[in-house]
């Protein structure tokens, strides 16, 4: 693979970064160091949490995904040790790199209700910005009109303020020359993994009220001074030559 003159940076990978280093004892989640090295180093091959969000996005994405009927049966579960089972409906199976995600038809019509607000929307577009030191890049779920949208799968309550503090939306400003970013978070509630895995039929998705946020005065300042952090920080821990790699 060739090289470029300066880093390409993702923004996931800053926002774990700025994650590991604004953690405090409030936070429902523990960011190590090794987490963040690893998001530069190695290539993320996915989990039943991301799989199930690329299948639900895929619905919103094309309304019409490739897709195989599911009839109804039961699911085999451990509860405390005992053996047990419970009816599920019938659904829809999408294979997600190779693995068998599953959703019920309620399920689908929430991903699908969704795609109808916005029947113009443009979706997974990327785009690569100059910040001097280093090329960031992002893709942004939908761009409707002047505005981004971004999907969240959850599988417990979301915190607000995990999506406020968060830098994507930031540098999205940027990237995209947008000034109103949204995130919009469906949540499969009493998610278990060890229970559900890639069969997510049966649990109630909701949708949660949209958190919105602004571009504001100071907003470029914010982002070259955490991007400046960032790569003085992977200087030190030698890893900028993983930075140093063809467009993604």
């Amino acid at each position: 693979m060739g090289q470029t003159s300066k880093p390409i940076v993702r923004v996931t990978q800053i926002e774990a970064f700025r994650r590991w280093i604004q953690q405090s004892e409030y936070d429902n989640y523990e960011i190590s160091e090794q987490s963040v090295i690893d998001s530069i180093t190695q290539e993320f091959s996915g989990n039943e949490y991301t799989r199930i969000g690329t299948a639900f996005h895929s619905i919103v994405e094309t309304g019409q995904p490739v897709s195989e009927k599911v009839p109804a049966g039961t699911r085999k579960f451990t509860y405390y040790g005992k053996e047990m089972e419970e009816p599920v409906p019938c659904g829809r199976k999408f294979d997600i790199d190779g693995h068998d995600v599953i959703f019920d038809v309620p399920q689908c019509k929430v991903a699908l209700d969704y795609r109808a607000e916005h029947p113009q929307a443009y979706h997974e577009i990327r785009e690569y910005r100059d910040f001097g030191k280093a090329i960031v890049t992002g893709c942004a779920d939908m761009i409707d009109g002047v505005e981004i949208r971004d999907i969240k799968t959850k599988y417990s309550t979301p915190k607000d303020s995990d999506y406020i503090n968060s830098c994507q939306w930031r540098y999205y400003m940027e990237l995209f020359n947008v000034t109103t970013f949204h995130f919009d978070l469906f949540v499969f509630n009493d998610y278990k993994l060890d229970k559900h895995g890639y069969d997510v039929r049966g649990l109630q998705l909701t949708r949660h009220d949209p958190i919105t946020v602004y571009r504001y005065p100071g907003l470029e300042n914010d982002n070259a001074n955490l991007l400046n952090d960032f790569l003085d920080w992977a200087g030190t821990r030698n890893l900028i030559k993983y930075l140093l790699k063809e467009r993604i």
